[in-house]
């Protein structure tokens, strides 16, 4: 079955050529590439427009600013039902894009397959070395918003089964998400949800004041949930550990934790992250609290597009 490939791209001029070039290398189980221009003001467009003469199965579209507009207008745009979202500072490893696909027609109930995050410390050890900890998870059970791949129809099914949106119709985010990747795995969390190792996606990590945004943002997205999503809220602690349920979701963690050393990275990265939290917690309290504010006075779009992101490189 054919995939349409998704890019929201929001002033992306210097990476998205390459993105691009990329993209058009994938076979013929990838009949159209579209990208969706949300606000862009650095000359994005004069590049995806210009690549579009050396790719057929390029279209260019636009919506309001906004990585979840993007996905709105990508999802009612593209002709195919299955359908890989990834950021335009993206390269997919090789085979990536395959093994997401592949893993949506083994797994019939899932309405998602999301990438396998590995992040990159760029600062030399031991610097780097802490860095990469504070960002790795323990056996990933989330959704990566970097990579990975939808269902169209089984997906809007899980909505409507939420009460989200009526039978039959395409999926539609809110638009004013901190991050759709949290909503998503709070959604599809369970059999609806499939993470690929086979599909890895890596993230570079400079300093710790990424960390600390990327954390923020996570608590933001973590708070929006709880008080204007509960159900989802519901759904996404469970997941989370506690002191009912901490052992069995570190056995399916350990169990699907790519080896002994993920495993030892993997809990290293909790108990530094833990650390993390009481160190600075209030700073990352009062980043959250900021991301949460905007989001209110409607300003969601530039949150989404500069609150807490790290670079992605593929491979």
């Amino acid at each position: 079955m054919a995939a349409s490939i998704c890019l929201p791209a929001y002033n992306e001029v210097r990476t998205i050529e390459a993105t691009l070039t990329e993209l058009s290398r994938l076979g013929p189980e990838v009949d159209e590439i579209l990208v969706c221009l949300n606000g862009c003001t650095d000359g994005t467009e004069r590049v995806a427009e210009a690549f579009r003469e050396r790719e057929p199965r390029l279209a260019v579209i636009e919506s309001e600013l906004g990585k979840n507009n993007a996905w709105n207008a990508l999802v009612a745009r593209a002709r195919n039902r299955r359908l890989v979202f990834t950021d335009a500072d993206v390269r997919p490893a090789e085979g990536s894009i395959s093994a997401l696909l592949r893993a949506l027609e083994r797994s019939p109930r899932a309405a998602v397959a999301a990438a396998f995050e590995q992040p990159r410390g760029a600062p030399p050890p031991p610097l780097g070395t802490v860095l990469r900890l504070l960002t790795t998870s323990l056996g990933q059970d989330y959704i990566s918003g970097r990579l990975y791949a939808i269902d169209r129809d089984r997906l809007g099914a899980v909505m409507a089964e939420r009460g989200l949106l009526p039978a039959g119709t395409l999926p539609r985010l809110p638009v004013d998400l901190v991050t759709e990747d949290s909503w998503l795995t709070a959604l599809v969390a369970g059999d609806a949800l499939v993470v690929v190792p086979e599909a890895p996606i890596h993230f570079e990590v400079d300093s710790m004041a990424d960390v600390v945004r990327a954390l923020a943002r996570n608590a933001a997205a973590r708070e929006q949930l709880r008080s204007s999503y509960p159900e989802l809220h519901r759904r996404d602690g469970a997941r989370l550990l506690s002191a009912q349920t901490a052992a069995k979701i570190l056995l399916d963690r350990l169990r699907s934790a790519p080896g002994p050393g993920a495993v030892t990275r993997g809990l290293g990265g909790m108990a530094l992250r833990a650390a993390i939290h009481r160190v600075l917690g209030q700073r990352i309290r009062a980043q959250r609290d900021r991301i949460l504010a905007d989001v209110s006075a409607g300003r969601g779009g530039r949150v989404m597009a500069t609150s807490g992101r790290l670079p992605s490189k593929g491979g």
